[in-house]
């Protein structure tokens, strides 16, 4: 849900700019708005809500990629195999438990921004046991 209110975003300015750059004389007559970053301390909007999430998430996401990266070479190969069997675990129930959490809204507006906070608090929970992990890994 939220990755196609993104999608839409970028194929309406795609589409603007295209149409700006195919018929110029008549492209001086659509106005043109450039998307404003929403303020996330303070989301306003439920299309707001969607990008905030999206980003924290994505954020959250990035981070535990480089906590495990990083993970990865200190772990001996029995290690590094239960640290894979576990990711995969934890992902599932990640995306499971986030579903249930949504489910409180299914069908209304606040379904997708409430599956993405969940996601990004969720993994930045993962977050800090990778690198409790890497911690105790690297002694």
């Amino acid at each position: 849900m939220k990755n196609s209110t993104i999608s839409v975003k970028i194929v309406a300015s795609f589409l603007l700019l295209t149409a700006g750059l195919l018929l110029p004389s008549q492209a001086s007559n659509i106005p043109v708005q450039v998307a404003q970053q929403p303020n996330c301390k303070s989301p306003q909007t439920t299309l707001d809500m969607n990008v905030c999430s999206s980003q924290e998430f994505q954020a959250a996401d990035r981070k535990l990629n480089q906590v495990y990266q990083q993970l990865q070479p200190k772990l001996n190969s029995k290690q590094k195999q239960r640290l894979i069997v576990a990711q995969r675990s934890w992902l599932k129930f990640r995306d499971e438990s986030c579903n249930y959490e949504m489910g409180q809204f299914e069908g209304g507006t606040l379904a997708a921004s409430t599956y993405g906070y969940c996601r990004a608090r969720v993994t930045q929970e993962r977050v800090k046991d990778l690198e409790r992990y890497l911690q105790q890994a690297s002694l």
